[in-house]
């Protein structure tokens, strides 16, 4: 692998041109775009812009919109309706004469290979091959020319660049082509793939630029396109979609339910005018989840060095894991009674937590989320600035509803100003520490422990109270006060019996809100009842360092980053802001309560506080079926992943993809890879205990939990295959959007990124500022011309200057005597040439900067170089200075011994200067670098996330309370104008929805956007992937009909997951309830269907009263005496009985069991 800085040896730096030819994966791509393209851009023009015969816009001239430079082409533009017509024809043409550039710039035996890729020429090959080798080639090369013509025929009129002596010659040369192959078919295997290595490898890149458009106002609703316009988008309802398609909320409103939680899902108008939308609160704190995993990552290796035996690990799954979990624990507890370390391993394990939550200390204090006198009094001032606008609002008012509701607005602020005050005057400057707390750690209450052990807890609750007896308690009127307390032996008591009544009521311990900080205090003090230091409690306490550490992030990082991005101001304050702002623009009172409820559910789901009441009965029986559902139906689901790498060619093409595959075998590669989608929060299902959460709706989580059936859970994901195989894919993806990310950073800053690929890095948040920032990083390039990011080594790194010399890394292979050169400026070959391992390693070692070994050369200034990586920067940039500044430019004679050493000097001056005064790639470029990864990884393999889902999948309906009155309901207090209801039982219907919901964002839309490349091929590969699963999952005794095939091939293709579960779900109710097959016979339904109405009540309730429909007819079959088929029925739902390994089997000896028993029973 090559390890270069800026430009791979292929390329040169800043305006070069590039100066290879294509590579055999680009020349594939290029040979299948330039068949299957233009047929399906012409489908794709007729279906988003209509026929010749449709009207064009008025006062449209699609002539005088035409470019200068592509008025040859004018015939095929003349018929642009509108500008987005001519924009979509234009892009087809440049992206047509790029193809065609790349296909003329390929060898010849490129091209050759490359019709090995083409599924048409494998149609005519004979299956039977017989006869001579010069018959069957023969025969073939006919065959395959009869079938190129008749796609010439289709092609030709489609192709505006298409010439009538090119089609002849595509025939005639298939014809070659179908002669070599059919004879290549008929030569033995050994000499076959002999035969088929033949293939070139070289990098290029070529496409039409797009300027973006500047100076218009952002528009932040969903890019229109026929499938996002029409029904079968908007149907599938959520929230996101509900505010971003309604054309009254105003722009502002629908910026301020990005800012929380967009996911770069989908193109936005915004991206389509040049902009690129600040992260979300969602995105942003997805990316905390690779802070902590960092560190975990760190702790796993001190382990492993303090055994002596390292750590065996694969795929996150850990050998002794319990003993690596112990030693931190054990350690964490000394830190906490404040003992010290017993040994260097201990010393680093406890520097690694009190960095991580020291980070996360300054973070919360910084945004006010810990009290400290800063953010109180930013927190009074922005409160003062909501009453002022509020009153400016009511004397405006002229609406008894609107009023009703800005008075209501009024008495919040007040109150929290009030409470703000009181805590500032209270409040030191200084930390707030219970007595003998020396460090910041969270502390969360593990209820089962202390419900075994009441007692235990108040004893030291009350010797606490008694040797403390000051504290803050709420008084009406007055806010939290310090006060002392009795220190009567009864009074104690009760105060800590309370004090556990208090702990053992919370519905979540892990609630930013109920968390204790170790510090003891919080925004307003309020947590400070029980603020006894966490090593008096640490039986009472969750105390494993991992789980700690991923519990605080899921609850507290969105609410950092929400405060943080709202400037402190919480959810409430946001949302009375956007009612106001609606209300301004027109909407009534009511819509715009409609539309916070919205806002506000959206918010509750990337904080992670959906459900209020996890221990309802409705919620438990809810888990109980969703868990039974799942360990009983998803045997096979990673069997049903496989077609995910289908969505992973359109996302990078054809051509990159097939390169990563082959970079899978340079291992280190793949490791890069996924080492910056696990950086970047992606990747960590196996980690997390989430696999699950790609298919199975569970707002319930847990961070904390890891109980028997949690563990049973992930033990069932290995072994069907969802966790191992959606790391896999996650780690791949991750290595081809670190590639693709780079590359069109580089296109667009050089001017040939194409229009879809400005809207894609538009998209994840990276506009041409931040994508030159991108493009001058000092990433890798493997010798296959694969970008690798290594961002860990961007931050605080140089941007180069360009230069048109060529850079070319890896060994210099010269000398200057004996003496190696790792580094030179070839000046008659314009290129240079730097071993970066050699200078890392050797040079560091020697550091001869400080002692040059030509005389008269100068050390090197202090400062300069102080790490390796500084010493590669400083001989990287000298030897671009070289390029840049000749001897004779400077005016130095370079001939003599002096003139040599001045010249040095000089560029070393030069070198130094462009380094102090160079911009460095700063911390936010690498956080949008990360962000991008991060969201395209979810995107691709995909998994629901909040902008997905309906708010019925969480188990939650709002009534408006207009109608909720009706029934006696109140109004919810985080729901103005709502009442709310919380029923684990109601999201049932949809728990295995998640990924179908994802895709019809993620991947329906981004066809609807043009938003995926290979499109064509990559829908072709999604099929026959999907054909793959059902040829796994079919028994052999069932006969499927051709139609049946297709359709259950396009169902499990993924490609509209949604749409075609309903069709399916349909047709099964319909028939169980005694109806007709909705397709009237077309299609047949998944399963054998005959009419039974619980069949049909199941069916629409979901899997859950599925799973316990099956049980509990078992075993009333059982009952019943019918004691073989109800063990049949019994044990095929039971967990794991569906696994893909064993369940032919399950299956065998359960119609074994059944035929015996039930037809010997009479005589039992």
């Amino acid at each position: 692998m090559k390890n270069a800085f800026t430009q791979s040896p292929d390329i040169e730096v800043g305006d070069g041109e590039f100066v290879s030819a294509p590579d055999f994966f680009d020349t594939v791509g290029a040979s299948l775009s330039y068949k299957y393209m233009p047929l399906l851009n012409k489908v794709n023009e007729l279906y988003s812009f209509g026929t010749i015969n449709d009207p064009v816009d008025a006062g449209y001239s699609a002539f005088d919109n035409i470019p200068k430079e592509l008025r040859p082409y004018s015939s095929s533009l003349i018929f642009a309706k509108n500008q987005d017509h001519m924009d979509f024809l234009v892009g087809n043409l440049r992206e047509s004469m790029n193809t065609r550039a790349e296909i003329e710039s390929s060898g010849m035996f490129s091209m050759f290979g490359a019709e090995f890729f083409d599924p048409i020429n494998y149609i005519s090959i004979p299956l039977r091959i017989a006869g001579s080798i010069k018959a069957t080639a023969f025969a073939s090369g006919v065959a395959t020319a009869k079938v190129v013509a008749a796609q010439e025929i289709i092609r030709h009129p489609v192709d505006p660049l298409s010439t009538t002596s090119e089609t002849v010659m595509n025939i005639g040369s298939s014809a070659v082509f179908g002669t070599a192959l059919g004879g290549l078919m008929s030569i033995p295997a050994n000499r076959r793939a002999l035969a088929a290595k033949n293939a070139e490898a070289e990098a290029s890149k070529l496409a039409a630029a797009v300027e973006p458009i500047d100076g218009v106002e952002v528009d932040p609703n969903i890019a229109p396109s026929t499938f996002t316009d029409s029904w079968l988008f908007k149907a599938v309802t959520t929230p996101m979609k509900r505010v971003l398609q309604d054309v009254e909320v105003p722009n502002i409103v629908k910026l301020t339910l990005l800012s929380i939680s967009n996911d770069a899902g989908i193109l936005l108008n915004a991206n389509r005018q040049g902009h690129a939308l600040k992260n979300s609160v969602f995105q942003n704190a997805k990316l905390r989840d690779g802070e902590w995993v960092q560190t975990y990552d760190r702790l796993t290796k001190i382990w492993g060095e303090s055994t002596g035996k390292g750590v065996s690990k694969r795929l996150d799954y850990m050998q002794d894991r319990k003993s690596f979990e112990q030693f931190l624990t054990d350690i964490d507890a000394k830190a906490m009674r404040g003992e010290k370390p017993a040994d260097g391993f201990e010393a680093r394990v406890m520097d690694e937590l009190n960095s991580f939550y020291g980070t996360w200390e300054t973070r919360l204090t910084d945004t006010g989320l810990i009290g400290n006198r800063g953010g109180l009094e930013r927190e009074i001032a922005y409160r003062n600035d909501i009453l002022k606008n509020t009153n400016k609002s009511l004397k405006t008012a002229k609406d008894k509803e609107i009023i009703g509701y800005l008075h209501g607005v009024l008495r919040k602020p007040s109150a929290k100003i009030k409470e703000a005050q009181e805590s500032l005057d209270k409040i030191s400057d200084t930390k707030v520490l219970p007595a003998n707390e020396e460090i910041f750690r969270p502390r969360y209450w593990d209820k089962d422990r202390i419900a075994a052990n009441r007692q235990q807890l108040e004893k030291i609750f009350a010797d606490w109270f008694r040797e403390n007896p000051e504290g803050f308690v709420f008084v009406k009127g007055k806010g939290y006060v310090k006060t002392k307390f009795s220190t009567d032996n009864d009074a104690i008591n009760k105060r800590a019996i309370e004090a556990v009544d208090n702990i053992l009521g919370l519905k979540d311990v892990t609630d930013f809100d109920a968390a204790s900080f170790g510090h003891g205090k919080s925004k307003h003090l309020k947590h400070r009842a029980i603020d006894i230091p966490n090593k008096l409690v640490l039986d009472f306490i969750h105390r494993n360092p991992v789980s700690i550490m991923k519990a605080y992030t899921a609850r507290t990082a969105a609410r950092y980053e929400f405060a943080n991005q709202f400037g402190g101001k919480d959810i409430d304050d946001i949302l009375n802001e956007a009612i106001s702002q609606m209300l301004e623009s027109g909407m009534t009172l009511e819509k715009s309560f409609a539309t916070s409820v919205d806002i506000r559910h959206m918010y509750d789901r990337v904080a992670g506080t959906v459900i209020r009441e996890p221990d309802a009965l409705n919620q438990k029986v809810a888990e109980g079926m969703r868990t039974a559902a799942q360990l009983g139906y998803l045997g096979s689901a990673g069997v049903a992943t496989i077609t995910e790498p289908a969505k992973i060619i359109m996302e990078h093409g054809i051509g990159p993809v097939m390169r990563g595959l082959f970079n899978i075998l340079a291992d280190e590669q793949l490791k890069m890879g996924a080492k910056e989608a696990r950086i970047a929060g992606e990747a960590l299902e196996i980690l997390m205990g989430s696999s699950h959460l790609r298919l199975v709706e569970d707002m319930g989580n847990n961070p904390l939990r890891s109980n028997y059936m949690d563990k049973t859970k992930n033990a069932f994901y290995l072994l069907n295959g969802l966790a191992p195989i959606t790391r896999i894919f996650k780690d791949f993806d991750g290595m081809m959007r670190s590639h693709t990310l780079i590359d069109y950073s580089v296109r667009w800053t050089r001017g040939e990124a194409s229009k879809m690929e400005q809207e894609y890095l538009l998209r994840y948040g990276i506009d041409l500022n931040t994508a030159d920032k991108i493009a001058n990083a000092p990433w890798q390039k493997s010798e296959s011309g694969m970008y690798i990011a290594d961002t860990e080594a961007w931050t605080n790194t140089i941007e180069f200057p360009a230069t048109k010399a060529k850079i070319i890394t890896g060994k210099t292979n010269r000398y200057s005597g004996d003496r190696y050169m790792p580094a030179f400026y070839s000046n008659d070959k314009d290129t240079i040439h730097i071993d970066v391992d050699y200078v890392r390693d050797v040079m560091w070692e020697k550091r001869g900067w400080e002692n040059p070994h030509i005389e008269g050369v100068n050390p090197i200034k202090e400062g300069i170089i102080n790490t390796p990586d500084d010493l590669v920067t400083f001989v990287k940039m000298h030897e671009i200075m070289h390029s840049l500044n000749t001897s004779k430019s400077m005016g130095i004679d370079k001939r003599t011994k002096k003139g040599k050493a001045d010249y040095e000097n000089a560029i070393n001056d030069l070198a130094i200067a462009e380094i102090e005064k160079q911009a460095r790639v700063s911390p936010e470029t690498v956080k949008s670098f990360r962000n991008a990864l991060s969201s395209g990884i979810a995107n691709t393999i995909l998994m629901g996330t909040p902008a997905d889902k309906p708010i019925i999948t969480d188990g939650i309906v709002y009534i408006p309370m207009r109608v909720a009155k009706q029934f006696g309901m109140k109004e919810d207090p985080s729901y103005k104008g709502y009442a709310r209801i919380e029923n684990g039982l109601l999201g049932l219907p949809f728990q295995f929805y998640s990924y179908a919901l994802a895709a019809t964002n993620k991947t329906m839309a981004a066809y609807g956007h043009g938003q995926l490349k290979n499109q064509f091929l990559g829908t072709a590969i999604a099929m026959g992937l999907g054909y793959m699963v059902l040829d796994i999952k079919t028994p052999d005794w069932v006969d499927l009909s051709f139609q049946d095939k297709f359709a259950r091939s396009f169902d499990y293709s993924g490609i509209a997951p949604i749409h075609s579960d309903l069709i399916y779900t349909a047709m099964a109710t319909s028939l169980a309830l005694g109806g007709p097959n909705l397709t009237g016979g077309a299609l047949a339904p998944r399963y054998p269907q005959e009419e039974n109405y619980v069949d049909a009540v199941t069916g629409l309730t979901g899997a859950g009263p599925s799973i316990a429909h099956e049980y509990i007819r078992g075993m009333y079959n059982i009952m019943s005496g019918n004691v073989g088929e109800g063990t049949k029925e019994f044990v095929r739902a039971l967990p794991f009985s569906n696994l893909w390994m064993i369940k032919d089997l399950v299956n065998k000896y359960t119609r074994m069991f059944e035929k015996e028993v039930d037809g010997n029973f009479g005589r039992y």
